[in-house]
């Protein structure tokens, strides 16, 4: 632990002696700290209840050439017995810029799913559906990237590992290699700003799950927006919608520029019943369940079969500097319904606080 730390800070100096030379890196940090304060029923998690240091990253980004540009993201509190150095990396990769419209990128970096609920940083999220809290979000691969002349539309489409890889290996105890590939659109059209993808996500060896999401953003005003996602998910061969999927409605609303006011209702189910535990509905042992998996693994790896549950929430966001580096949070939400996945984060009659801050430090621009 110790050693990487070392090598860590050691890796940092260097490239921050490399920033100073150079008129094209950008090194900063930025940390977010929370108290939490967490019920189900009324019974209070001892666990989750407190305060919390959340977030602590550095960002490097820049150019080392006019031709190729880098972008890296490191966690630091990602660093422990059950991560590796990389497991804590959320971005390292190379980007090759052929001209003003055509990019090819390599490295790790998001898996590229829609809707709008996937695309803040850890940093800034604070209310998600239930899906986002299983689902592995950053990856290693390659995508190739189109933006038009005018810049009102970018599209995206990658290769990368199957952010279930690991899970599969967990449930079935095989390695094996698995991809996702994924075409993402974002379009700025007027008061509408599109987070449309379609994904083929491998959740076993040759077998996927499709998804089809669909994030759209209103500007309604200059001070009020209005964000309604949708996702749909389903296997090889169905074509149902709304029986496994997640959505959300988001209102945020800005009374001054130093303050955003936001309320939010998300909604997940899976009703597929193609996902239910293939040799009995009560847990099995470990070898028995690694056969049960291997023979027919469950399809819908974030969002377990009977499950059905709704967040509601609203929350305040306050930045006391101008440039907005220092933010003051608050915010509440309620859950109702049921979780079948043991291992779930949203459960029924969940009552979850957060306060925080967070403050962003630019070391070299």
């Amino acid at each position: 632990m110790k050693s990487k730390i070392y090598l860590l800070l050691l890796t940092f100096y260097a490239m921050g002696l490399y920033a100073q030379e150079s008129q094209h890196v950008n090194l900063s940090v930025e940390a977010r700290a929370d108290y939490q304060r967490e019920s189900v029923d009324g019974v209070k998690n001892n666990d989750k209840t407190g305060f919390k240091g959340n977030i602590f990253n550095i960002l490097i980004n820049g150019n080392i050439s006019p031709k190729f540009s880098f972008k890296y993201r490191q966690r630091l509190n990602g660093i422990n017995k059950e991560y590796t150095f990389f497991d804590a990396t959320d971005w390292l990769f190379l980007t090759y810029h052929a001209n003003q419209n055509w990019t090819l990128s390599g490295g790790k970096w998001a898996v590229l799913c829609g809707p709008w609920e996937f695309d803040p940083a850890p940093i800034d999220c604070f209310q998600l559906f239930e899906f986002c809290y299983s689902f592995p979000c950053y990856s290693w691969g390659v995508w190739l990237g189109y933006q038009t002349t005018n810049q009102k539309d970018q599209f995206f489409l990658q290769m990368v590992e199957s952010p279930f890889q690991k899970v599969y290996k967990q449930n079935s105890g095989i390695s094996s290699e698995m991809y996702a590939y994924n075409l993402i659109w974002y379009g700025n059209h007027g008061i509408l700003h599109t987070d449309w993808s379609v994904n083929f996500m491998e959740y076993a060896p040759g077998k996927f799950i499709n998804y089809l999401c669909f994030g759209n953003r209103f500007d309604v005003a200059e001070n009020l927006q209005i964000d309604v996602d949708y996702m749909n998910r389903a296997t090889t061969g169905q074509t149902f919608f709304f029986k496994d999927c997640s959505m959300t409605a988001r209102v945020d609303y800005q009374p001054t520029p130093q303050i955003n006011l936001w309320a939010k209702a998300s909604y997940d189910v899976n009703h597929a019943g193609v996902d239910t535990n293939p040799e009995a509905s009560a847990p099995l042992d470990e070898p028995n369940q690694q056969k049960a998996e291997q023979s027919k693994p469950r399809a819908d790896l974030a969002l377990y079969e009977g499950t059905e549950i709704t967040r509601v929430g609203a929350g305040l966001e306050y930045y006391p500097l101008k440039n907005k580096k220092v933010r003051l949070h608050a915010n509440y939400s309620y859950c109702f319904g049921k979780n079948t996945n043991p291992a779930g984060y949203l459960q029924d009659k969940h009552s979850i606080l957060d306060l925080g801050i967070t403050w962003r430090v630019n070391v070299i621009k």
